[in-house]
């Protein structure tokens, strides 16, 4: 499994419940092929480089989670069907763009523990399996 960041922009008009409501639609895109949401954040409204839709300013929403790559293409295809969505962005992380992002970092390092506690019980329930 990879891992992505994701960042699109909703219309500045929008209320948080709404907002809100678009990132538990992607969240559960996402989750509904087995990947895994680790950050979500909301960076509010801000000016935008250049005019979108004829909106000047666009509230930010950040998304960063590990899954397949077959998730990409129905999370965008969400994304262009939602009207409230001006521009989004997904973009795959490599290893070393995870070593600069001091937050990923402590993310991938829990995971790593996360799953390796949970092969450690799954082997020993093997073990356990063989005995009797």
């Amino acid at each position: 499994m990879n891992f992505y960041e994701s960042i699109f922009i909703v219309k500045p008009s929008l209320l948080e419940e709404e907002i809100a409501k678009i990132t538990e639609k992607a969240k559960g895109i996402i989750e509904q092929s087995e990947g895994k949401v680790l950050i979500i954040e909301n960076w509010g409204k801000k000016k935008l480089a250049y005019e979108v839709k004829k909106e000047k300013k666009g509230s930010y929403v950040f998304l960063f989670f590990q899954s397949d790559g077959k998730v990409i293409s129905e999370l965008e295809r969400a994304y262009r069907l939602d009207d409230a969505i001006m521009k989004f962005l997904t973009v795959k992380l490599t290893k070393k763009d995870l070593a600069h992002r001091e937050w990923a970092k402590n993310k991938t390092e829990s995971l790593a523990e996360e799953q390796e506690k949970v092969q450690g019980a799954v082997a020993v329930e093997v073990k356990e399996g063989q005995r009797a």
